[in-house]
């Protein structure tokens, strides 16, 4: 009875990857613009993208990423931002192997930020970390679909929870030489996995938010038809609000059945040293002239791509234990790599708003601005 009618704010941004003090800057600098207005909510979380980390050792494999790492101490960005969480499941977290992600997750616990998605174990990996504010419980679970091989937690080996997909092609004209349909399939075996970590969470708690690492970066709007399989199975599961990650741009919005789906929150603070020279013997990165969207120049902290420079700041209300209202903010991105919220009276804020609209009418998403936020609902008759 004391907590009924009480509000729990839930803050969530996309990725994130501290490097300040590895620049010889103040860890507080990162989100310095940001900070008070993430530290607004109760519940607060971003998708770490660097393990946070001096052990370990660059795993040479035929996807390499050398950058995956900073020093520990960068932790101290985080606790300025306030997150209270970071979902840590991706393509980067075992750039350096077991021992690297092990720290991460010590580190992060260690300043008093819980981790989703990672752990010594599958077990650990696929367990929910709950947060209980004002009486209501909120579990996170995180899923990592674009993972090199190893990269998976096992019984006995750290890494990230799973769901791969597979690839396929099939012709879509008689004529030799015209483009086939891409379709993508998860793996049915990480799929019921999911359905059972999400029924069990939902067990434990009121609301939970499952976080996807997943999809096809760098290339605007375009989705990979397996997550509609899996943002869908994970609703029917009982997932009440779905958060993706991983593309580096801001995608669309789909609502099934009632619930929201965001398939990119897009980067939010992805410090990338690109400028920066790889370690011998490590590849040079092989999708640039294949993505050639994406571009990077010389000494410059972050890209320079426009609609990267586009950002949001996800807002959902939780009010008697039920979701009440879910909108984001729309938000920019410096050449430092550091984000900032817009103001409707900005040109700006109409510019990301523009862009995300046109993705999310292929949904069948329609969004209204209410003053600084953009609340996100389905288009009449649609669910």
């Amino acid at each position: 009875m004391g907590n009924k009618g009480k509000m729990v704010l839930l803050h969530a941004v996309g990725d994130v990857s501290p490097r300040r003090i590895d620049y010889g800057e103040a860890p507080e600098s990162l989100f310095a613009r940001v900070a008070d207005r993430i530290k607004e909510a109760d519940i607060s979380l971003c998708q770490l993208e660097c393990n946070l980390s001096t052990k370990g050792g660059l795993q040479y494999r035929n996807y390499v990423t050398w950058y995956g790492r900073s020093h520990p101490d960068n932790v101290k960005s985080l606790v300025h931002a306030g997150f209270s969480l970071a979902t840590h499941a991706s393509n980067h977290c075992f750039d350096y192997g077991p021992e690297s992600l092990i720290e991460t997750i010590e580190v992060l616990r260690r300043n008093g930020i819980e981790v989703a998605g990672v752990g010594r174990n599958l077990e650990e990996a696929r367990k929910p970390a709950i947060i209980e504010r004002k009486g209501t419980k909120v579990a996170f679970l995180n899923y990592n679909s674009v993972l090199p091989d190893e990269y998976e937690a096992r019984d006995g080996k750290a890494g990230c929870a799973a769901i791969k997909a597979s690839t396929y092609y099939e012709a879509q004209e008689y004529q030799a030489g015209t483009p086939p349909k891409v379709v993508t399939v998860p793996r049915e075996e990480d799929v019921a996995a999911m359905e059972e970590d999400i029924k069990r969470a939902k067990a434990q708690a009121e609301i939970v938010v499952v976080s996807m690492h997943w999809g096809i970066h760098h290339i605007p709007g375009v989705l990979a038809d397996y997550q509609f399989t899996v943002g869908h199975r994970a609703v029917d599961a009982g997932a009440d609000l779905i958060l993706g990650t991983h593309a580096h741009l801001l995608k669309g919005i789909e609502i099934y059945k009632g619930k929201t789906i965001f398939f990119s929150l897009g980067n939010f603070a992805q410090e990338t040293p690109h400028h920066l020279k790889p370690p011998a013997g490590a590849f040079s990165s092989l999708w640039g002239p294949k993505y050639g969207h994406s571009r990077h120049e010389p000494g410059a902290r972050y890209n320079k791509q426009p609609d990267k420079r586009y950002t949001m700041m996800v807002r959902c209300v939780i009010k008697d234990k039920e979701i009440e209202k879910i909108s984001f903010l729309p938000g920019w991105i410096n050449d430092l790599a550091e984000p900032r919220l817009l103001t409707h009276s900005e040109p700006e804020f109409q510019e990301v708003v523009d862009y995300v609209d046109r993705w999310c009418r292929e949904l069948g998403t329609h969004l209204t601005i209410d003053g600084d936020e953009v609340v996100v609902y389905p288009e009449k008759g649609v669910s």
